[in-house]
This record gives structure tokens, sequence and C-alpha cells, in this order.
């Protein structure tokens, strides 16, 4: 491709991204049918289509769950990670924090509030601000994104003064009349050509439909809007109370007056254009970030010498308009922010806090009306700060602030999934291969507990008896807590509790996390100390729990003082049991007919006598002999190897009854039920299933040949063993791998870890 054909194309990706010309305020109009969602958005339902905008997916991992609160997994690296500069890592209480507050502007009108994220330093607010106003500022470019503002475009008089007409008396239909339109086909009168014209932009950045009289915007809304749930929303719901009760700004209501004298309402409209309102941070329109060392603005009162020197020569009055705004106006309709509140960000504060509570803003003699996006940063310790830089005792200004601000909490991260991603993106995806499976997450849960409090008055009105939990949970529940602040209901709690995890359980424990991630291990300190254990382990292949433990229990570095007491031991009993349900899930490959033949067998067996033979009704009449030893495996499984022979006779007792009076005489031939649908199979089968499961190391722990084949896997000497041996060895490092992602060496040194310290035992 040539030079020129490059060029050319630049050329045509550049027009369409960035050509964005003025509508007239009639084609404006007709704009309203297609395109009224977005047209009819202020700034706070913008903030919302925004972050929806961002979401890349959305995870529910219990959608069935009719306890669920909610509390779902937002993906939001489009907006905070993707093409930033610095990534922010939004961990799950935070995004759900921050589209609940989108959902809440798109549902309501939002309230006169600051809107101030507070956290410690190092939590990344910064960032999250820099890339949030970074992203906004590309939305607003997008199709999605359209926002528009009036531009006025009045043209140099030649002749005398037009005659007027007045708006008294028409309804929606003979507004679009008076426009030039005929309210049904769209189209606009053609303008004459060759006319000249002066610009006026609109200082505020208003919608241009404000410039509609407010007696007149509902009939117009009715006679254009044909969807009929657009048109529902419009009228009755509250986040579109603006669009019939805002008034235009001072300027533009003064322009609007005073061309009022001396031409036709449609020459009035004539003169309306919408054009794109484009957010600029650098220049300070529709988003604007104030650091503590910006200057304060030494001249408050903005104007053009240019514009208002037109609109006095033209209106011969230089009192008609006066084109005088603050800077408040360039962000009107837009967002303002202040990244901390130090030095001279206080005052700045402060005044943000009086246009709020007033909701207006003097500017010489002029109202402004101020309706923007206000947020702030704060650290925990700023509002003492700033009681001693105004004199004020801090919880009175707390107080006399609190109906008119809205605190979002940016705390240290509390999702080990999300402190992964970190380490991940700072020293790159291959660190997962250096460690065992569970070892990266463990390495965040360390951290994260420095950053959680101790005490959960939740769990404890929740957890009745904690002693089902004491081989793999800390009697603090650290561990439960941080599994929960994953969105994951950790599979080691007792029937009993997952039950009673009832919506408003959940529903306070995650309120209690408000109180954590306000110290502990800071986000740069939590790097600097994965680096630090990086470098020191990362040659070992692979890298395991007794390293993990070593380092953060060195005295010389110092770790462990703001690690709770005995965690690491607790963390290391529940990364045991982990690993022992892992591989006896893996050991496990017992065949499901089987298992369901053996209970069939069995139902039918009880109700006979050892050394009978029977045909079973339910196995196509095969014949089966009774033997006590078949009868001893059964019932071990469904009651347990310290099962004495009285408890098994009376089980088998109990069974035979039951057979005998439920599940013949009333699921088979009443309910018309299968053998296998019954509650008395079902049940066999999962206890069988159950204990299966759980002693399937059993025949091989003290087993050398078995041991010495694990080692040997995949080399050559491990042909020598049995093929019994070998089938199991394979089954296990298969399953290991493609259910759990081991790899053949973590998988040796797992399997090897079970048997070496007895984990069998440990968790029986």
């Amino acid at each position: 491709m040539t030079t020129n054909h490059l060029i050319d194309q630049l050329i045509r990706n550049l027009t369409s991204e960035s050509t964005h010309k003025a509508l007239r305020f009639e084609d404006f109009i007709a704009r309203i049918k297609p395109e009224g969602e977005r047209i009819f958005r202020n700034i706070f339902q913008l903030f919302h289509d925004m972050i929806h905008y961002h979401i890349a997916d959305v995870t529910d991992e219990y959608p069935g769950d009719a306890e669920s609160i909610g509390f779902l997994q937002y993906n939001l690296d489009p907006l905070f990670i993707e093409n930033t500069e610095k990534p922010f890592f939004a961990d799950r209480l935070f995004s759900n924090r921050l589209v609940n507050l989108a959902k809440s502007f798109r549902m309501s009108s939002a309230p006169n509030k600051i809107y101030v994220f507070k956290g410690p330093a190092g939590s990344g607010k910064s960032t999250f601000l820099n890339n949030l106003m970074d992203k906004f500022e590309k939305y607003v470019r997008l199709d999605d994104g359209l926002m528009y503002e009036v531009v006025w475009r009045i043209p140099y008089e030649e002749g005398g003064e037009v005659g007027s007409r007045r708006l008294d008396g028409i309804d929606g239909k003979s507004f679009l009349d008076a426009l030039g339109r005929d309210g049904k086909d769209g189209k606009a009168h053609a303008r004459p050509e060759g006319v000249t014209f002066f610009e006026v932009p609109c200082p505020n950045h208003d919608n241009p439909f404000l410039m509609v009289p407010r007696q007149y915007r509902a009939d117009l809304l009715r006679e254009l809007v044909d969807d009929e749930g657009l048109k529902k929303r419009l009228f009755k719901h509250k986040q579109y109370q603006w669009v019939f009760k805002n008034e235009p700004c001072t300027i533009c209501h003064s322009i609007f007056d005073a061309l009022s004298e001396r031409f036709t309402i449609k020459e009035i409209f004539a003169m309306i254009y919408a054009r794109r309102y484009l957010f600029n941070r650098k220049q300070g329109i529709g988003v604007s970030v104030f650091n503590s060392g910006d200057d304060v603005e030494k001249q408050t009162i903005r104007t053009n010498e240019k514009i208002q020197s037109f609109l006095n020569e033209f209106f011969q009055d230089s009192n008609k308009v006066k084109y005088v705004h603050s800077s408040y106006a360039n962000t009107n309709v837009g967002v303002r922010s202040l990244m901390d509140l130090k030095a001279r960000n206080i005052q700045r504060f402060l005044d943000l806090h009086g246009i709020i509570s007033d909701e207006v803003h003097k500017v010489q003699d002029i109202e402004e009306r101020i309706r923007s996006l206000f947020i702030v940063l704060m650290n925990p310790e700023d509002f003492d700060n700033m009681g001693k830089h105004t004199g004020q005792d801090s919880h009175e200004l707390d107080q006399a602030l609190k109906d008119r601000l809205h605190e979002i909490l940016v705390p240290y991260v509390l999702d080990y999934n999300t402190e992964i991603k970190i380490y991940t993106n700072t020293f790159g995806e291959q660190i997962r291969l250096r460690f065992m499976p569970h070892v990266l997450d463990n390495f965040a849960k360390t951290i994260i507990s420095s950053r959680v409090k101790g005490e959960s008055k939740a769990i404890e009105d929740w957890i009745e008896d904690d002693r089902a939990y004491t081989k793999y949970c800390d009697p603090d529940f650290y561990l439960l807590k941080m599994d929960l602040y994953t969105g994951v209901i950790p599979e080691w709690l007792t029937k009993e509790d997952r039950a009673s995890l009832k919506a408003e359980v959940r529903k306070a424990v995650l309120a209690e996390s408000e109180k954590d991630g306000h110290d502990g291990f800071s986000g740069r300190e939590s790097l600097h100390i994965f680096n630090d254990f990086y470098t020191r382990f990362s040659k070992k292949r692979p890298i395991t729990m007794r390293h993990l433990y070593e380092f953060f229990m060195d005295d010389h570095r110092n770790y462990s003082t703001k690690i709770p007491r005995d965690f690491l031991k607790h963390l290391t009993d529940l990364y045991d049991y982990e690993v022992l349900k892992e591989v006896k899930d893996s050991m496990y490959s017992f065949n499901e007919d089987e298992i369901r033949k053996t209970i069939l067998n069995y139902l039918v067996a009880i109700t006979h006598s050892v050394g009978d033979t029977f045909k079973n009704p339910y196995l196509n009449y095969e014949e089966f002999v009774v033997t006590s030893d078949f009868l001893d495996i059964v019932e071990t499984h469904l009651m347990g190897y310290s099962a004495s022979n009285y408890q098994r006779s009376k089980f088998r007792e109990e069974a035979v009854a039951e057979y005998a009076s439920v599940t013949l005489a009333r699921e088979l031939k009443v309910e018309g039920k299968k053998i296998t649908e019954t509650r008395q199979f079902q049940e066999m089968y999962a206890q069988f299933t159950k204990t299966a499961r759980e002693n399937v190391l059993e025949p091989y722990v003290g087993n050398s040949n078995f041991r010495c084949a694990i080692k040997e896997y995949e080399t050559s000497d491990f042909d020598k063993y049995d093929t019994k041996i070998r089938e199991r060895v394979k089954v296990l490092f298969e399953t290991l791998a493609g259910k759990y992602g081991y790899s053949t060496e973590c998988s040796k040194v797992a399997v090897l870890y079970v048997l070496d310290n007895d984990l069998h035992r440990k968790f029986k």
C-alpha cells in the first residue's frame, strides 16, 4: 500500500471518529424518536451507562440460589485495566459498590450529594479516579456516549426588526408547526443560504431540549415518541424528571428572551443548534480533576470579551445578556473531582458543599444552577485534618457535612483472586507455574489476613457449633470470610450451616467488610513482600506451603506481627484438607453402575439368609449368592469401619423393615416409582459413594510399591509395577491434571505430601 493510500485511510478513520457536525434544532428534535434513550441522559444516567458499557461479563456462581443477594462478579477490566497507563484492580466488594452506585443513579433522580471515595493511603484511589475519568472522556466520544449541548448561531442582522410571535395556547403539534415542521414526517424546512452567523456556545452545556419552554415539553414528547416503553419511562420514572422540570441556564434564557423581542419563534429556534458535548480533562471541559497543590483560581468570574462584545452590539444593550459564568460551568453536566482532601482542596471541598446545599452558585448578579457529579477522594484521617484547617471540631464538621456526603469505600484489596491479579500483572503470568496449586492463593490470603478484623458477630450468630471446623479453619473464621468476600460459599461448610446461610446472613457478613481493608499490608507493601518471597524461592520447583510458612514466620522479616496469631497453621490445615480431597477424588474410580448393582443386590439380600441364592428382580433376575463378606463390605460403606456387630445387626433389621413397609408397599406399589427413585436406594447410594471416596486411599497407605510408583511415574521404571497399581496411578495423575490443573511434577509432590503426612488420618 502506497503512502498516499495509507494517509487516505488514516483520514477516513479520523473522519469517522472525529467529525461531529452541529445539528439544527429541528434535526435534533427528529433524533429524539430513534435516540431518545441516549439524548435524555443527565450526568448521573451517563455515569450508569458508562460503567455498564465497560463491564466485560458478569458471573453468578449460584444462579438458582433462593437466598442470593446479587453479590456478583463484575469483570471491570475494560474500565480499569485495559488500555490504561496504570491499572487499578477492583475486587469483588468494590466492584459491587461501584455498580450498585451506578444503578442507584439510573433508577432515581440522584440527590444533591458529594460522592466521597474513601480509603487508606496506598489503596489505589488516585489510580481509580484517573482511569475512571480517562474512560469517561473517551466514552462520550463514542456513539454509546452521545451527549448534546446548546450552541447559538445568531445571524448578523442586516434589515430592520422582525415581528414577534407569542407561544400562548399552543400544543405539541402546533409547537412543531411553529418550528417549520408538520410533526409527522420529521423533515425540516431548508434554511436560506448565504446567512452568516456568530456562534455563542452555552457555557453550562445545557441539553438543547431545555430550550423548549417547560409547559410544551410533555405535549411535544407525546407527539414525537412512538416507543411506548420509552414514553412510559420518560413520564413515570424519576430519572427523567429533569426533562420536564429543569430550566435552561441564565445565559441561554436571557438570549432567548432578548431574541423574542425581535424575531419569531420559528426564527429563534432556527438559531439554536445541538452539538456533541465532548469532555476534555486537559481543558477542564466536562471533566476536571484538582490536585491539592493546584493553585486556587484568582479570577473566579469568567467571560468571553469577543462574545460579550457581539451580544452588546447585537442587542444594543449591555445588560440584555451577560455572558459571565464560573469555572463550575465548564463541568456542568459533567464530573468535577478533587484528587484528595488536603491543602487547597479543602477550600474547594467546602465550596462544593456550599453549592450542593444551596443548589445555586452566584456569579455577580447571575445565578448558576450546577448539575454536576462531584467526586472527592479522601483518606480516613482527612476529616481531622480539615477540622484543624478550618478551626472546627472534626465531629461537628462531620455532622454538618453528613447529609451531603455519600461515602463509597476503597479499602485495600480483600479478594484474594484480585490480589493474585495484581501479582501477575506486575511479575507476569508465568509466576503461576512456579507454585503448587493453592499456594499462590494462600500467599494472597496471608497478605489479606492482615487487613481483616478478627471479630465477626454475623458469623458468631450464624454458626452455632464451630467445633466441626477445628481441623481446617481458624477459630475467628478469617478463612471463611475471605471465601465469602470472593463470592464463594466453601464446600467444607456443614449441611446445617449451609442451609442456614440465608440472604440476611450473607448481607450481614458483607456489611462487616466495610470495617476491613483500612490497615494491614498496603498494596505497595504487598508487592514488595511478594517480590522478596518470589526472589528467594522462585528457583524452587515447585513452591510449596513449607516455603510460605518459613518466609512469613522468619523473625528477621518481622511480617508475622501483622498476621493473626496461628493463622498460618490454620491456613496449612485448610490446604491439607483441600489437597487430600483432590487426591482422594482423583483416586476414586468406582464404576457407578457397579455401585448401583451392589445396592440393588443388598436390598434383596437382606431379606434372605447367608448362603441363600436369589434372582434379583431389579437386575433382570440375575442370580446372586448371599455371603457374610458381601454384607460386611456394603455395611462398612453404609455405616463406617467402626460400627460394631450389634450396630450392623440393628441397621440391617431397620433396613429390612423400611424396605418392606415403605419401599415396596408404598413407593413401588402405590406411588409407582422405580427402585432407583426410592428414598432408601438413593440414601444408600449416596452414603456408599461418599464412604468409597473417603476411604479410597486406605488400601494404598503404607504400600511401598504404590509410593515408589508415584515417584517413578512417566519414567522407564514405572513399567515394572503390576497392572493394578499402574492403572490406579495413571488415573490419579490424569485426573489431578485434567480436573485440578496439576502438572506431573506437582502431582507427585501433592500425593507424596498426603502419604508422608498421614493426611487421611488427620481428617478421618
